[in-house]
């Protein structure tokens, strides 16, 4: 697999891996033919068909208190030996889960642990070379939905403790977001979130608590982005007044789309019709009154000026 760093600015960066083409040609069956088919567990809305953001932010709409939390390095935390069970679970035979595991994690390049810690039924007997355990790639066309299935457990366990504390859990990859429609002070908000990072830990995961936020009654709430203050996901005044200030530019006859576009770093004009596109897209099952009202507007670009 080729690194790539992407960054999200100062201090903050993510390692993407691209796999060779033949190697994503395998991984992509391996998605289509196989983890296609075997559900994850219903908390987890990310990467699944016929769910969305809207979907995990309803579940938490007009609820009094959030607590919202953050796994650090997500998919990075996720082992080969983790990937390895999943496909044993699913009822391939050792030798065929230790390939499929194989080629659906990357080896770190330096301070990985020794074959001797990779599985327990054997399989480290058998004569490979490489005797660094792996871990799931950015990247991979396989590794979101590993990464669900992989998290199950979590997500098991996550949710029993939701429901013994009549709180409402939610995971969209690695963001963890429980909210409570009842009363509660502080304090049992910060047990809670210490009860939250042991389970965390115990599934393989750290918390980013820098990320942790516990949100009261009163203050504003957002979930993956969408209000939920109210009984139903809106959209944020942010997410509207970005896609409101590019149109409101590229209409403008002393701006136009190629100022506007130079402005906002754009290579072309293509790239920013299809960034307003997607927006819009997004916003359609949100709010589509207020999408609709933008669309018209959008329909008048002249993306030649």
């Amino acid at each position: 697999m080729k690194k790539n760093v992407v960054s999200f600015g100062a201090n903050r960066f993510r390692y993407i891996c691209a796999p060779h083409p033949s190697l994503l040609k395998m991984q992509r069956w391996i998605h289509k033919n196989i983890l296609m088919h075997v559900h994850s567990h219903p908390a987890s809305y990310a990467y699944k068909e016929k769910t969305s953001p809207r979907d995990a932010a309803a579940m938490h709409a007009g609820c009094k208190w959030m607590i919202k939390l953050d796994a650090t390095n997500f998919f990075e935390s996720i082992l080969e030996p983790d990937v390895y069970r999943v496909f044993r679970e699913m009822g391939y035979q050792a030798l065929v889960a230790f390939e499929l595991a194989r080629i659906c994690t990357r080896v770190r390049p330096s301070g990985n642990p020794v074959k001797t810690d990779r599985f327990k039924d054997g399989m480290g007997n058998l004569p490979y070379k490489n005797v660094a355990i792996g871990h799931l790639p950015q990247g991979a066309a396989t590794s979101p939905l590993l990464s669900n299935l992989v998290a199950r457990t979590l997500d098991h366990s996550l949710a029993e403790f939701a429901n013994s504390k009549d709180l409402a859990y939610t995971r969209y990859a690695d963001d963890l977001t429980f909210s409570s429609f009842g009363t509660f002070n502080r304090d049992g908000a910060e047990n809670i979130v210490r009860e939250i990072y042991e389970i965390m830990r115990a599934h393989g995961l750290w918390p980013n608590k820098s990320k942790t936020k516990i949100i009261p009654p009163g203050a504003r709430k957002v979930v993956l982005g969408l209000l939920v203050d109210g009984h139903v996901p809106k959209l944020s005044k942010e997410f509207k007044a970005e896609v409101r200030t590019h149109i409101h530019f590229m209409l403008r006859p002393d701006v136009g789309v190629s100022n506007h576009r130079k402005a906002r770093k754009f290579d072309n004009s293509w790239g920013l019709k299809n960034f307003i596109f997607g927006k819009l897209a997004y916003a359609q099952a949100i709010e589509p009154i207020w999408t609709s009202r933008m669309r018209d507007l959008f329909m008048k670009i002249d993306w030649d000026s």
